[in-house]
């Protein structure tokens, strides 16, 4: 699917898209046939035609104005794992010091709308008759809710559109989210029936019907639907396995891509074609999210450091495997790009954030380290191929033990955490199955955190959980609690404030263009 996505045609069904094109891109690259403009006379009755469509569809997601890296930059980075070093307007979002008018709020939004119409266009003129009809508008009912699952978390309020542009009336209005929840679920259910089990060959990787389960059950989560949610992912207990964890990296390396963990994982290669947010077949889909997963020295935008609170966290749990995957600061064996040992790839790195008064620590998921020596790996990232895995096998257990602890069946929660610390060759301490419904709570909420540090999900996370305020606030309980000295935004100054921050602002280009949107609270 990696090499399907990238460099088939694809078709435009809106125009919106941003092109910003560096002059280092080469002539080649710029000059070639636009495969985006494709008829919709005949759309719909060719096989060839609709999988480029479908290929189309997912290349707004993996290009750098979404997934690629911009989704990174402001929204997921504003995470309390992540301390970030200002760089202007680039990381006003990620440290609550943003406000419309700031970067990073509308290409997330453009790009995602610009996925929903083609989806739209391949669910309602694809012809029924088509020879794999179900697996290729599966894939688009799986990705048109992908698509509202992040706009939602995003923006709360926003446009439901699922079918074709009326050119009459294009001034759409917002939505109430739990009508965007429901279309969510809804198009989930119909990807679960068409869909196949599994992917083979080019096609590995493609959204499985195990996936739209998984990203259902995640849904009922959020809209704590408890039973709904555990009764869902309960039915893939079994159906996937957890790496060893002498194999653990595996999970966001190059390294045994679409693995028996993976349930989802977005495709990326590193390609030499850059051409930055474009939407032209052979660029995009590298992982420039290397700039905000790097460290100091390494990025352009001077990237970030890792809160104290997670380092103390799996040193008391002595969870040694899961730790040397997801950062990198000087425990014994530590290393820095290509393997080289920590104190000699990362001294420079260390004096700046000791210089800035923070513990010099760094991420190791999805920085790049995995890639090459530090010279090797392009400081954009271009060279950067690494699927990022949106939905593990282990991510789907722990939000079963979750929504079965919320249902009161707590021993059956804990049996799911262990079996996620159990993993072969974990020597993790498995937890008491004798714990109160608020004492498992806290234990999910601290396993969800060493499972899945950097990997997108924690402050949607502490967003749901109703702890936001409490981490990231003003007062945060990681100083008043010793995890650590200083705020989690120590270096920017910028800290959470309820009923603002759950959601980005609604982009002031969108509500130019359409004065139906309204602004979100707060902004």
């Amino acid at each position: 699917m990696k090499k399907t996505i990238t460099y088939k045609g694809l078709i435009s069904t809106l125009t919106f898209s941003i092109i910003l094109i560096l002059s280092a891109c080469s002539e080649d690259v710029l000059n070639q046939q636009n495969n985006n403009a494709t008829s919709t006379a005949n759309f719909g009755t060719s096989v060839e035609q609709v999988e480029a469509a479908v290929n189309g569809a997912f290349h707004p997601i993996t290009g750098t104005f979404f997934w690629g890296r911009i989704v990174h930059t402001g929204a997921l980075l504003r995470s309390d794992e992540f301390n970030v070093f200002p760089f202007g307007s680039n990381t006003a979002m990620s440290t609550f010091l943003g406000n419309p008018g700031d970067r990073w709020a509308t290409e997330p939004w453009q790009e995602l709308y610009k996925s929903i119409a083609r989806c739209n266009n391949i669910i309602v003129n694809t012809s029924k008759d088509l020879k794999s009809y179900d697996e290729l508008v599966g894939q688009a009912y799986f990705l048109r809710a992908f698509d509202y699952w992040y706009l939602v978390n995003l923006y709360g309020n926003v446009p439901l559109i699922t079918e074709l542009p009326d050119l009459d009336n294009l001034l759409v209005k917002q939505e109430a989210p739990q009508k965007v929840w429901e279309q969510i679920i809804a198009d989930l259910q119909k990807a679960e029936t068409m869909l196949p089990d599994s992917w083979s060959g080019e096609n590995l990787g493609r959204p499985t019907s195990g996936a739209a389960t998984a990203l259902k059950g995640k849904s009922y989560l959020y809209m704590k639907e408890w039973v709904k949610a555990h009764e869902t992912l309960d039915d893939l207990v079994g159906k996937y396995s957890l790496l060893p964890a002498a194999q653990f990296g595996d999970n966001f390396s190059t390294t045994n891509e679409n693995n028996s963990e993976s349930v989802f994982e977005l495709q990326f290669l590193g390609q030499a074609n850059f051409v930055w947010g474009s939407d032209i077949p052979q660029t995009g889909t590298m992982g420039n999210y290397h700039i905000d997963y790097a460290p100091p020295t390494k990025s352009p935008d001077r990237s970030h450091v890792v809160n104290p609170w997670l380092k103390n966290l799996y040193e008391a749990n002595n969870d040694t495997f899961r730790r040397n995957e997801t950062l990198a600061y000087n425990y014994p064996g530590a290393t820095g790009y290509g393997g080289a040992p920590f104190s000699v790839d990362l001294n420079d790195d260390v004096t700046v954030a000791r210089d800035a008064g923070v513990e010099p620590i760094f991420s190791k998921k999805y920085s790049g380290m995995d890639v090459g020596s530090r010279a090797e790996v392009d400081f954009l990232g271009t060279n950067v191929g690494n699927n990022w895995r949106i939905i593990r096998y282990a991510d789907v257990l722990l939000m079963l033990a979750e929504a079965l602890n919320e249902d009161g069946k707590t021993t059956e929660a804990i049996n799911y955490v262990n079996m996620v610390r159990g993993r072969m060759g974990s020597g993790l301490t498995p937890i008491s199955t004798g714990l109160s419904k608020d004492q498992a709570k806290e234990v999910i909420i601290a396993e969800r955190a060493m499972e899945l540090a950097g990997e997108g999900h924690r402050f949607f996370d502490l967003v749901r959980w109703g702890l936001a305020d409490d981490y990231l606030g003003t007062t945060s309980l990681h100083v008043t609690n010793g995890s650590q000295s200083y705020h989690p935004k120590s270096l920017s100054g910028g800290v959470f404030q309820t009923s603002k921050h759950e959601l980005v602002w609604i982009p002031n280009s969108e509500r130019d263009a359409n004065p139906e949107l309204g602004q979100n609270d707060g902004y």
